[in-house]
């Protein structure tokens, strides 16, 4: 029901209706934190680095009645802000982008609470790792425009709709599509690949993405926060389909206001894309300078510090 959920966020973001949704989501949220509260109560710490908008709210509440004395570090995972990410007793935000930023000021933060650090991510993906290497290592092949596909841990979205897509396309190219634990999925995927023209790569869940992502000249894939972190992180441009309404569609709007992303309405606008990067690899390296300059590989190293800093 994504027309329904992308609804759904978007009218609890406005400010009246979340003055009246935030009493009732209150009382859900301590009714569904009796264990966390126990934990920080017990514990005492420092500091709070929270990346969800459910345990900022609830630490909060902890620190508005006094009971928990904690500095909370709230780091905002997607590129734009939900109002749900607001709470009073936030000592720090940690967002993305400037865009967030400003969403926080028009939601009344001091500005002085909020620092850009972006995203944080594995360190591994910060690292560069020598790309024919990689791909020997991956068994796949060298010289051919490689396309990564991912549907997320639960393989989501229109994989098999790719890989069809991809096998119209005139140039040689490789697909890697990687299905996590839909195993239907792989299935599908590989009773098919005997048929396709393409070298097709079907891989179940793998702890290894960095590695696809250093191999891949271009990664199709949903405009997750984590997922949009990592690609820019390997500085690998994304082709976006569809996005649901809500933060994928504000994630995918603020890549592609940068530059640094295409966004298609179906997977049968693929062939003519992909055609014309492999075509003009102008287009790609536009992209990738157009990354480099909003992308924040350190982030995890950097929330470390703010908070060791409120220490």
């Amino acid at each position: 029901l994504p027309t329904f959920w992308g609804l759904c966020y978007y009218i609890t973001d406005n400010f009246f209706v979340n003055l009246v949704v935030s009493k009732i989501r209150r009382i859900s949220n301590w009714l569904n934190s009796k264990k966390l509260a126990k934990y920080l109560l017990e514990t005492k710490p420092d500091v709070i680095i929270s990346t969800h908008f459910f345990p900022s709210e609830v630490i909060s509440d902890m620190k508005a009645s006094g009971v928990l004395k904690s500095h909370l570090v709230t780091v905002v995972t997607d590129y734009r802000l939900h109002s749900w990410w607001v709470c009073d007793c936030t000592d720090t935000y940690v967002v993305a982008s400037r865009e967030a930023r400003d969403d926080l000021i028009r939601w009344k933060v001091d500005p002085a609470k909020i620092k850009i650090a972006g995203i944080p991510i594995e360190p591994v993906f910060s690292k560069k790792l020598d790309k024919a290497k990689t791909m020997e290592k991956l068994g796949l092949k060298s010289g051919i425009f490689t396309i990564l596909a991912i549907g997320g841990g639960f393989g989501v979205g229109p994989i098999e709709d790719i890989v069809r897509a991809t096998n119209e396309i005139s140039e040689p190219v490789q697909v890697v599509a990687i299905c996590g634990h839909n195993d239907e999925l792989v299935k599908k995927l590989n009773s098919l690949a005997p048929t396709l023209k393409i070298h097709l790569n079907v891989l179940s869940f793998v702890d290894n993405v960095y590695e696809y992502m250093d191999a891949a000249d271009i990664l199709i894939s949903k405009s997750g926060g984590i997922t949009v972190s990592e690609s820019l992180a390997k500085e690998v441009p994304m082709v976006i389909i569809s996005p649901i309404m809500g933060q994928e569609t504000r994630n995918s709007d603020f890549l592609i206001t940068n530059g640094a992303a295409i966004k298609i309405d179906r997977p049968s606008e693929l062939k003519s894309i992909l055609e014309e990067i492999i075509r003009n690899p102008e287009k790609m390296d536009k992209m990738k300078d157009a990354i480099r300059t909003v992308k924040k590989p350190a982030a995890c190293y950097d929330v470390a510090r703010i908070a060791i800093d409120l220490c």
